[in-house]
């Protein structure tokens, strides 16, 4: 028996449910995971209260982990028992163990522990995407991080300062903005000050604007994404953090912006192209240009608590689930 977390109804924190379950043996295509660290993100919120509908119930969140295969099916080849991994967009990661697709991992070097790999596998993948596919920044580029100090944000902001990129962070209260300054983010500007933003963005650019804008919040920032990015520019909305957001057509062609709405599936959909920007970012966390996530960790069986702390905005870094 393994320990699972399932949900019956969508609702709050309350709907998850702490049970044990059985796992059998890997299909075709399929390994058998060990896990030790399970990731936490907002997309499993919007899951959980279906925003984003599932295929049904009893159902298990969670997209991200990382482990020990402990059992390979027929036709899986370049993963044996015993390899460390991690993996993202395999829902149902929210158990000790569970069977998932052998496409969806990545091998896991030994100097990043289990904990990290959970936290960043999905984050640094997408990240790597955005700053160096969708929306690429390097050396003299200015880029505007929006949500800095998150576990999004964070790494994104420390991609593109690897990449030589000025980054302007933005922070949703003044006492996360120590936070974003880690990440690399400088200057930081807070959402909820009163101040013309916009404007102070401006001036930091001598009216320029900036080179690219990430934006996981949402409708919150989307008019503040808009005004600051350069005509040409690029936006990322790459999240939904406060609900769904539409830039003006009209703004949007007068300042000839592209706008992109990217997704990991569709960016990077080949587990060879997935692997590759695994391994720079492994790379990265091992030479220290891109330092290890700050972390929050809890048991399995306090799910719901570390959906309470993410859906409240009490947290900072990257919420992990300790296997």
């Amino acid at each position: 028996m393994t320990l699972v977390i399932h949900q019956y109804a969508y609702g709050g924190p309350e709907t998850l449910t702490v049970e044990d379950e059985t796992v059998g043996d890997p299909g075709p295509g399929e390994v058998r995971l060990r896990q030790h660290a399970v990731g936490v993100n907002f997309i499993d919120l919007a899951f959980r209260s279906g925003q984003i509908p599932g295929p049904g119930f009893p159902s298990t969140l969670g997209v991200e982990g990382a482990g020990e295969v402990v059992a390979v099916g027929p036709d899986v080849t370049g993963f044996a028992p015993g390899d460390r991994v991690s993996y993202t967009l395999a829902p149902g990661a929210y158990a000790e163990e569970r069977i998932v697709p052998a496409a969806v991992l990545v091998h896991l070097p030994d100097d990043v522990s289990f904990e990290v790999a959970a936290a960043i596998t999905t984050k640094g993948l997408l990240a790597g995407a955005l700053v160096d596919r969708v929306a690429p920044v390097g050396e003299g580029d200015i880029a505007l991080v929006q949500a800095a100090a998150g576990g999004s944000g964070s790494l994104i902001a420390r991609w593109a300062k690897a990449r030589g990129a000025m980054v302007i962070g933005t922070v949703g209260s003044a006492d996360k903005a120590a936070a974003a300054r880690e990440s690399g983010a400088d200057p930081v500007l807070v959402l909820d000050s009163g101040d013309d933003l916009a404007a102070e963005v401006s001036r930091i650019t001598r009216g320029r604007g900036v080179d690219a804008v990430y934006d996981g919040v949402g409708a919150v920032t989307a008019d503040l994404s808009l005004r600051a990015v350069a005509d040409g520019g690029s936006i990322a909305m790459f999240g939904t953090a406060s609900g769904p957001a539409t830039p003006d057509e009209q703004t949007v062609a007068r300042k000839r912006v592209r706008v992109s709405t990217p997704d990991l599936g569709t960016v990077v959909p080949d587990p060879a192209e997935r692997q590759a920007i695994a391994d720079e970012l492994f790379g990265l966390l091992s030479t220290g240009r891109i330092p290890a996530p700050r972390l929050t960790t809890y048991p399995l069986k306090e799910t719901a608590q570390a959906h309470r702390d993410l859906e409240s905005r009490r947290s900072t870094g990257s919420l992990v689930l300790v296997v």
